[in-house]
């Protein structure tokens, strides 16, 4: 499946990388936008897991309806 597999280049002007923490027996996620901004970033149980987290993420920001970024909707709110 393709939600299995971890995205290291995602819709519009996003990345995401991942790196394993053996010390914690997790996977350490971060998806980052073009200007080196770290948009999300977590831990996971497995490869499999942090690729569904980040590929959910990347689902929601390449299908909003609008032009703006839906997870800079804080900024809005905070004005």
């Amino acid at each position: 499946m393709a939600d299995e597999v971890f995205p290291s280049d995602l819709s519009g002007h996003f990345w995401a990388t991942l790196e394993h923490q053996p010390e914690l027996d997790r996977w350490r996620f971060e998806i980052i936008d073009y200007q080196g901004n770290v948009l999300l970033s977590g831990l996971a149980c497995s490869e499999r897991q942090a690729a569904a987290v980040v590929n959910a993420w990347d689902q929601v920001i390449a299908t909003w309806p609008d032009e703006e970024d839906p997870s800079m909707d804080w900024v809005a709110d905070s004005e």
